[in-house]
């Protein structure tokens, strides 16, 4: 697993930081094909990796170190069908992204309907068995609204 940090996260200033798991009672690696690698982005000097830290930092194509990177970019900003291929894929993002928000909305407001009628059938006298049957919240929860209504 790479994770490329926008900051040095383990802060001793180093490119990269090779992290592998080990046996602490004998200093052996375990080896369990786990390896995370931190790149401190922040490093851009002139090695190779720091070239190419420059260059995701970079928005003109004419100033990226790598011609790969360089073409792709052009091609993305400069031409009607690198600017319709980021077009479809801002648009499959927003609307992911939409998606998701209506999601969590849909849950928020199933849960304050919930909630409200638990307080309804608990003002009303009903168990607490039932009210969490029908309410589909946790005992807990309706044990805590329980305890709140009769506060």
């Amino acid at each position: 697993m790479i994770f490329i940090t926008e900051n040095d996260v383990l802060h001793d200033n180093l490119p990269l930081y090779n992290i592998r798991r080990r046996i602490d009672e004998n200093a052996k690696c375990f080896e369990d094909g786990s390896h995370i690698i931190y790149v401190n982005s922040q490093r851009r000097d002139d090695t190779a990796l720091g070239k190419l830290m420059q260059d995701l930092y970079c928005t003109e194509p004419k100033n990226l170190h790598y011609h790969e990177f360089a073409e792709r970019m052009e091609f993305l900003k400069y031409s009607k069908e690198g600017e319709a291929k980021m077009t479809d894929v801002i648009e499959e993002y927003a609307a992911k992204k939409a998606e998701a928000v209506a999601k969590e909305a849909a849950k928020k407001t199933a849960q304050a309907r919930n909630v409200e009628l638990a307080k309804d059938l608990l003002s009303e006298g009903e168990s607490i068995e039932r009210t969490v049957r029908l309410s589909k919240l946790s005992e807990a929860e309706v044990r805590e609204l329980a305890s709140k209504l009769s506060a």
